[in-house]
């Protein structure tokens, strides 16, 4: 009786430690389960409640285009290569090259997809943030200049100090972009442009 007795207090302990060690990585599993519907539902909303542009520009320019590429030394505008399409409701941007551009308009902020310089597709901004001081430093190494590019760098910064600041061309603003998921269904596009940040999301 006694060996029965310890026996079956072994059984039930065995029995119990079973039984959170099934139970655990299933409460786990719902538990994480509902966390992606709930992100699922917010970026779903974030979505369906953001308006498409309901502007154009006439022949397809930016009308500040020429302006800003007189004023930088460079091309100011960060190259966006995509092999996949993204979709915003009525807007599907095919794969390829695209020129990427903030835009405020009535006091909204859009990003133009620009290719050969016409405007294909505007979208807009879900969310504009400042950048993180220390964000180009760390992740956006500085690009190293071919001798060429140097000497006219130089040149650039003699002639600069010749002329008033006026007549002086000035870099471009520091830039990035980031893709990254949004949950199961959405794509969330990032252009990091001078101090600020745009988000724009899109259907996967």
């Amino acid at each position: 009786m006694a060996n029965f007795a310890v026996f079956k207090k072994a059984f039930f302990t065995f029995a119990l430690i079973f039984a959170v060690f099934i139970s655990v990585p299933f409460a786990f599993a719902q538990d994480e389960t509902a966390q992606a519907q709930s992100e699922n539902q917010k970026y779903a909303q974030i979505y369906n409640d953001l308006p498409e542009a309901d502007f154009s520009y006439i022949f397809n320019l930016d009308p500040y285009q020429t302006e800003e590429y007189t004023k930088y030394m460079y091309a100011p505008y960060p190259l966006f290569r995509t092999a996949i399409r993204f979709v915003f409701k009525n807007t599907v941007i095919e794969p390829g090259y695209y020129l990427l551009t903030p835009r405020e308009k009535n006091g909204k902020w859009y990003v133009l997809f620009k290719t050969n310089g016409k405007v294909q597709h505007i979208v807009p901004v879900y969310q504009k943030e400042l950048v993180d001081p220390m964000f180009y430093k760390m992740y956006v190494p500085e690009r190293k200049l071919t001798l060429w590019q140097n000497i006219c760098k130089k040149s650039s910064d003699t002639m600069g100090r010749l002329f008033k600041k006026q007549t002086q061309r000035t870099p471009a603003p520091k830039s990035y972009i980031d893709v990254n998921e949004l949950g199961t269904d959405f794509w969330q596009v990032v252009l990091y442009y001078g101090e600020s940040k745009y988000c724009m999301i899109f259907m996967r």
